[in-house]
């Protein structure tokens, strides 16, 4: 009956371990010398895309290297930031079999040594903030990464509102949510896979493609559980 009632989620978080990714974090940062990331269509040119919209071409991601200390792992970490992943083929064929929210993979070649390899980017773009059920869920200021005092939010409005006077009183102060409630709208989805929005910032993973991830033996995710989130 919890189970039922209660679905459990966990935090994705891109592995640090030098043992498993090496000694550069994150693995892939730059590019080879024939690849311009400026370029029409190229990299930079989708960050236009990051959280609005997806393009109506084809991305040119034909040269992402990784650094030299870097080891191959299904799921590299990349300093190219937005909800952008870089993901192995096997990676892609399990998530693909999930219900995701809106997404798209790109192909793309990802060289490290000189050596050749086909990948995608998975990138995702979606906002569930509506969802949140404000008057349930808890807030707290943050001055960078320190907690404050605990703030009473009753809508998204009031939410942006408050972030918005925080970071104009300096870019380290912010509001973020401690314990999200989603409302019944969201149980609905039954998504395997999401972001929520700017109210945590968070990307989440069930349980069910969480085990099925780790049981394939896909390596570059790291797993923490989501005690923040509840989804009833």
């Amino acid at each position: 009956l919890y189970e039922y009632m209660n679905k459990k989620y966990y935090i994705v978080s891109s592995s640090s371990d030098p043992k498993l990714i090496g000694s550069d974090f994150p693995q892939a940062y730059s590019f080879i010398k024939e690849y311009n990331p400026n370029a029409p269509h190229a990299l930079f040119d989708l960050y236009e895309y990051l959280y609005t919209k997806f393009p109506d071409y084809i991305p040119d991601l034909s040269g992402i290297r990784m650094s030299g200390r870097a080891k191959l792992t299904d799921i590299v970490s990349n300093g190219f930031g937005g909800q952008l992943e870089i993901v192995s083929p096997r990676t892609k064929e399990i998530l693909e079999t999930y219900n995701l929210c809106p997404h798209r993979f790109y192909e793309m070649n990802l060289y490290l040594r000189k050596v050749k390899y086909d990948y995608y980017m998975f990138h995702i773009q979606c906002d569930y903030s509506d969802l949140v059920d404000y008057k349930k869920s808890t807030f707290a200021k943050y001055n960078y990464s320190t907690k404050g005092a605990s703030v009473s939010i009753n809508s998204k409005e009031e939410f942006l509102t408050r972030r918005k006077i925080m970071g104009e009183k300096s870019i380290l102060n912010s509001v973020t949510a401690d314990t999200l409630f989603m409302t019944s709208e969201f149980w609905d989805m039954n998504l395997d896979y999401f972001y929520i929005g700017i109210v945590d910032g968070e990307d989440y993973i069930s349980e069910r493609l969480m085990k099925h991830l780790l049981e394939s033996k896909i390596t570059g995710w790291d797993f923490i559980p989501a005690t923040n989130l509840i989804v009833e």
